[in-house]
C-alpha cells in the first residue's frame, strides 16, 4: 500500500528531525536534516 508507506515515512522522518532537534543543537548539522525532509513538504 504505497498511501500507508509515504505516511510511515513521513511520520519516521518527523520522528528523526524531532530527535536530531533534542540532540544537536547546532544548527549546521541540522541542514542535512531539512534538505533531506525538503521533498516532503
Amino acid at each position: 500500500d504505497l498511501k500507508s508507506g509515504k505516511c510511515t515515512s513521513v511520520v519516521e522522518a518527523r520522528l528523526l528531525r524531532f530527535w536530531e532537534a533534542r540532540n544537536v543543537k547546532r544548527s549546521g548539522e541540522l541542514m542535512w536534516v531539512d534538505m533531506l525532509l525538503d521533498p516532503l513538504t
